[in-house]
């Protein structure tokens, strides 16, 4: 008991450390999506089934995929004129 009060503690005063090698999950899941709305600029909404861009006059904006959502093929929702 002792002992996993000690890891508590010691991950919680440095979560850089228990994160190190852990991959970033949001990044991974939204990167094929980022790259289909380079591949397609003329496409104003896209996604996968977890993770919907927008492209607006700020730029581009996604939302975060949920945690247990499976994607599917990446599709265009609305096109620009």
């Amino acid at each position: 008991m002792r002992i996993l009060a000690i890891f508590a503690v010691v991950s919680l005063a440095f979560p850089q450390f228990a994160a190190a090698d852990a991959p970033r999950a949001e990044k991974m899941a939204t990167a094929p999506v980022l790259a289909f709305g380079e591949r397609n600029p003329s496409c104003l909404e896209w996604t996968d089934g977890c993770v919907v861009c927008l492209r607006g006059a700020s730029g581009r904006s996604c939302s975060t995929p949920g945690i247990a959502c499976q994607p599917t093929e990446i599709h265009c929702k609305q096109l620009g004129k």
